[in-house]
């Protein structure tokens, strides 16, 4: 799910067993001759036309189709019993979703070194419990020392994290809120290719404040560029509440009861006037099912004007009476903006669309769709028809819009340099937020091994048994440690604390860290920021396959893991068999657990996509909710402003979670009787050289023994 991501694949947009309120009826447009167009030579990359191709996602199909057929996803409803209110379906997962435990969690991830760091406490603290519950006859002190390591690594690995790393993402995060302003003209150029550098400066050469910025369009200048406007679900007008009607009819009204199973082009409100004359356009729209795509919503008012002409001519062939509809009718010219490379248009009112005769067009209400937040949580991005290729996926994707439109127009299309600035700039901080990670982490992991002694004597009151202490074994229970206070796997945690006492923790930390990003602002984030390198490198970790919080997080934990099995080899104090036992552990719990994470990771995504996209609609859905019932605004833009950075958090949140329970929890609990096993085996097994060497060393002795004593006995004689 990037959901944030304003250029959407039409097929990840789609919610899994969802169908759209339009489906196919008898009168939607026929695919024609479709074997042809799978036979028609592929375009080049380089000369396809993007506004007008059709594009496969499919593993078996052409990339490139050109003039892919188009249908208008339609059903015929007469009017019917209308509700009195609209009522959102809720889904499986809303309450967690929107839940404050898991929206502070979405916060956290900002800081993804410490996110990680916390997870991976909270797991190891998970597997120090189940490793004790593992049965064992054998091991069960390596199990008891293997417990109180696991969970004592959590508790310093988070410690070290929160002092060594989170100061330098503060710093880059201080940057970006504070010095943004004063970054170089190239250095913001390069971030943000579509800011028009002539307005951030007044006429004396000052900059200006942010929020006075604009773009290369005219439009307000807007950061976060993949953050699209999102449009409700389009609902058939049969499925729509009075609340919606309110909206679309300016609070005009209708006695349904009488209108009940006329078509809405035939409904006559109680002022005389009819339903069709006075719908409100704005919140119209249409499903098209393209070829080699899936189902996209467009909104009339929103309809490019070289999609709309090659779909008119799919429906002329299909005789359709969208292919009677004259495109000249449809659009007015509009002048050229700033920085625009083409004609743009702007679409007029249906009422006075024309068709190929000149006379009136009738669009037929029964089969149009209403985009209302009353009616629906479920939202998707606002897009035109027109298309963008994007040369990371090698794939075109429909364009969608910031949310810097006026006056409900189109906002700031989002171009493939724009997507790729963006991919980067996600690239820039988080090679900032984990550089300082991956250089502390062989001095951390280093300082983990020394100080988890201490931990384990004085919290969990265990020391490492040694050749010399082993055979004197202390007497007692040690199944169950006694001050490790996790049972069944699970870490005791109070979450009930006071609202007035979390508010002052989490102001005491922003301020902590707004200080310490002062500092380390100007001396780290800011140069780092603005260095032409460092973006390089990062747009080009940008285009590795899946996302670079996995490759960070499975960097760190080889150079780790690595650390841990050197100084458990070279660990004198530990017997040889127990550092067979604890390396091997080591090396498993790396290697097996990265092919692991990876796998599920990617297994996942499109379930992550879907919670996205709902958790992005629900959220949307009670920004708009708000500005209809007119509330506070700052309020509400506030609100807005935090969706983007929640967004990119969900993605980083899913990848940290897996990583870490794998990594920290699943693998170690399965690698440790594994481990032990080997260990075993290869003990034993060097237990059995040992016993014959010494056999074979008596035997040699006693035969010298015995030929010293013939040759005396001879000299006697």
């Amino acid at each position: 799910m990037n959901i944030h991501t304003t250029t959407q694949d039409l097929k990840s947009l789609v919610q899994p067993n969802q169908l759209s309120t339009n489906n196919v009826s008898s009168k939607d447009f026929r695919l024609k001759n479709y074997s042809e167009q799978m036979l028609m030579p592929k375009l080049s990359v380089g000369k396809a036309d993007c506004y007008s191709s059709s594009i496969s996602f499919g593993a078996n199909m052409p990339k490139n189709l050109k003039d892919g057929k188009k249908i208008i996803k339609a059903v015929n409803k007469k009017v019917g019993d209308i509700k009195e209110k609209g009522v959102p379906e809720v889904k499986k997962g809303d309450g967690f979703r929107t839940s404050s435990l898991f929206n502070k969690a979405l916060d956290v991830t900002d800081y993804e070194t410490l996110a990680t760091a916390l997870v991976a406490a909270i797991a190891c603290a998970a597997r120090a419990g189940t490793i004790m519950a593992l049965p064992t006859k054998k091991n069960k002190e390596d199990n008891r020392y293997a417990a109180s390591h696991a969970a004592a690594s959590g508790i310093v690995g988070f410690m070290t994290a929160f002092i060594l790393t989170a100061p330098f993402k503060a710093g880059s995060n201080y940057v970006m809120k504070n010095m943004k302003k004063n970054l170089s003209e190239k250095t913001l150029k390069r971030l943000y290719p579509h800011i028009d550098l002539d307005s951030i400066k007044d006429a004396n050469g000052v900059r200006k404040e942010i929020k006075e910025w604009k773009d290369v369009v005219g439009n307000k200048f807007v950061d976060a560029m993949k953050k699209s406007e999102q449009l409700p679900l389009l609902r058939n007008l049969a499925d729509t509440s009075k609340q919606t009607f309110n909206l679309l009819l300016d609070k005009k009204e209708v006695d349904w009861a009488a209108q009940k199973g006329k078509s809405f082009n035939d409904v006559i409100l109680k002022d005389g006037s009819k339903l069709y004359d006075v719908i409100d356009m704005s919140r119209l729209g249409i499903v098209v099912q393209e070829e080699g795509m899936n189902k996209a919503q467009i909104m009339l008012k929103d309809l490019n004007r070289d999609f709309m002409q090659n779909l008119i001519k799919d429906a002329k062939e299909a005789k359709s009476k969208w292919g009677d509809l004259d495109i000249n009718s449809m659009y007015k010219e509009l002048p050229i903006k700033k920085g625009a490379t083409e004609k743009e248009y702007e679409v007029i009112d249906f009422r006075q669309w024309k068709d190929v005769n000149g006379k009136q067009w009738k669009l037929n209400l029964d089969e149009v769709g209403v985009s209302s937040p009353y009616e629906t949580c479920d939202y998707k991005p606002r897009i035109s028809g027109k298309k963008r290729f994007d040369s990371k996926e090698n794939i075109y994707k429909y364009c969608s819009y910031q949310e810097n439109g006026v006056n409900g127009k189109l906002g700031t299309e989002i171009t493939n340099s724009m997507a790729e600035a963006d991919a980067a700039n996600d690239g820039l901080f988080k090679t900032l937020t984990w550089a300082p990670d991956l250089l502390f982490r062989i001095p951390v992991a280093a300082l983990t091994v020394a100080l988890i002694p201490w931990a384990l004597k004085n919290i969990f009151n265990i020391q490492k048994s040694t050749a010399k202490n082993k055979s004197e074994k202390v007497q007692k229970d040690t199944s169950k440690p006694e001050n490790l206070k996790i049972e069944n796997g699970k870490k005791e945690v109070n979450f009930k604390g006071k609202e007035p006492e979390a508010g002052i923790i989490r102001r005491a930390w922003e301020a902590l860290m707004d200080k310490v990003g002062q500092f380390l602002g100007k001396l780290y984030g800011k140069p780092l920021i603005e260095s032409p390198t460092l973006q390089k490198l990062s747009a080009s970790l940008s285009k590795l396959p899946g996302n670079l919080t996995q490759h960070m997080t499975a960097f760190g934990s080889l150079i780790t893991s690595s650390v841990y099995m050197q100084q458990t080899l070279t660990n004198k104090e530990l017997d040889p068999d127990r550092r067979r036992t604890l390396a091997i552990n080591q090396g498993l719990c790396f290697f097996v657990p990265t092919a692991a994470a990876y796998t599920v990771d990617r297994g996942i995504n499109s379930w992550v996509k879907k919670n996205e996209y709902r958790y992005s609609g629900q959220y949307q859905h009670d920004i708009d909710i708000a500005k209809l019932e007119g509330k506070d605004a700052k309020e509400i833009a506030d609100k807005a402003v935090t969706l983007s950075k929640k967004l990119k958090g969900f993605r980083t949140l899913a990848s940290i979670t897996v990583f870490a329970l794998i990594y920290r929890y699943f693998t170690p609990v399965i690698m440790t009787p594994v481990a032990n096993w080997f260990g075993d085996k290869i003990n034993a097994k060097k237990a059995e050289q040992k016993a014959q060497e010494i056999a074979l060393g008596t035997q040699e002795t006693a035969k010298e023994v015995s030929i010293n004593e013939n040759k005396e006995s001879k000299q006697v004689a």
